[in-house]
This record gives structure tokens, sequence and C-alpha cells, in this order.
């Protein structure tokens, strides 16, 4: 085996492993939402002890699937970047083929839904089809970048994006859809804006996501009224 095989084995090893555990599972899938939680909060969701849920933090942090900032005497979590996100749901997606009997997802969750820091569900994919439609964004393979258009577009609905380097966004799988949304830099702003501008709101369910007035509006000026 060369060296590279056994760099690329090993990595991928340490982060199926950091995974593969119920406990790990509860506290990763409680974090896709895009939150960030003290180690206390994701004890209780994982139902385990503190002392426990320690080393199952550290594990995970240990393979880059967390991240972990200090704040006074508490120490909060999140899913590490857009890449952890992106794979979190592919696996989701997987497991859903996999398991036959698996049980639809909830239609909340269907219809719209946080995926860390982006748009997801059909709300989502309505989002990225429209955008291309209008020649709002380029996609090429599956990275993209915002037009002269889309950026115009960006200014005129507030939208806080300053591109930096391309790609701008890249395609993200939808589990409950299976057609791609889009996620990274640009996706994250447009999501920071619907929330600031209460086009969302959360449900009680987590993830989900109510559309409001405001935001049927805006889908509305975009081309894409919401169907639902």
């Amino acid at each position: 085996m060369t060296a590279l095989h056994q760099t690329v084995q090993s990595g991928f090893s340490r982060i199926t492993e950091a995974l593969g555990d119920p406990a790990r599972e509860a506290i990763v899938s409680a974090l896709a939402g895009g939150k960030a939680m003290p180690a206390g909060e994701l004890a209780s969701v994982a139902g385990i002890s503190p002392q426990s849920a320690s080393a199952h933090l550290q594990k995970l942090v240990d393979a880059g699937v967390l991240s972990v900032w200090a704040q006074g005497r508490f120490r909060y979590y999140r899913v590490a970047d857009d890449d952890v996100a992106a794979l979190i749901e592919s696996l989701v997606d997987l497991a859903a083929k996999a398991d036959r009997k698996r049980s639809l997802p909830c239609e909340p969750l269907r219809q719209s839904r946080t995926c860390y820091s982006h748009l997801a569900g059909q709300l989502g994919v309505l989002l990225g089809e429209t955008l291309v439609r209008r020649k709002l964004v380029r996609i090429e393979d599956r990275a993209g970048t915002v037009t002269a258009v889309g950026l115009a577009w960006c200014k005129s609905e507030k939208i806080d994006f300053r591109p930096a380097r391309a790609p701008h966004f890249r395609l993200c799988n939808d589990w409950t859809e299976r057609v791609p949304h889009l996620a990274g830099a640009f996706p994250n702003a447009v999501m920071r804006r619907l929330v600031e501008a209460k086009c969302v709101a959360p449900r009680q369910i987590p993830r989900a996501l109510r559309l409001t007035g405001k935001g049927r509006a805006f889908f509305e000026r975009l081309g894409a009224p919401v169907p639902f």
C-alpha cells in the first residue's frame, strides 16, 4: 500500500469511526441546522452523561466534523463547515435509500428547513432552480458563481453578499427532494437575509422553517411563487 493510500484510508476511517456511534450521530444531527450548542445541551440531546458527551465531542472535533470555541466558561460546538454539512446530508440520503422501511420525512421538513447555514427542502430547491433559470447564478460541474445580474439582485434585496474567490457556492444533495440545492457563501448570505427580514421562522420541529407572508413576497419578486 502506498503512502497516499495509507493517508486516504486513515482519514476516511477516522471520519467514519467518529460518525459511527448513536450518541455522536444524535449530536451531529442536533447541530446539522447550523446551530452552535454547549456540551451540556448536546449531552441532553444524545441522552448521555456530561462526562460521556465530553469524550464524544472531542472525538468529533479531532476528526474535523465539529469545531469548538470558548465563550466565557462555556464551550460551543457546531458543524465544522459547509463541506461537512454536505457530507451529513448525503449520509442521511444514503441511509434513507438503504432502509426501504424508513418512514417518509414529515411535510414541514420536506417543504423548508435549514441545512447548516443555508436553505434546503422544496423551498431550497426552488430557490436554486429559479436563480439558475433567471441567470442570477452560473453553474459549472458542481459549483458556481453569482453573475453580474445576480449581484444586482442581491443589492436590490439587501442581501449582504461580498464575492471573494470563486466558487461562490456548490451543489448539495437534498435528502428529501433527491435533487441538489445550493450551499456555500452565497446561499448562506441569502439565508441570513431571509431570517433578518422575517421571511422564514422556526417551527417546533428541529430544522423546519415556516414561510411567512414576507417570505412569499420575496419568492414572488424572484419569479418563483411558492406552491405550498
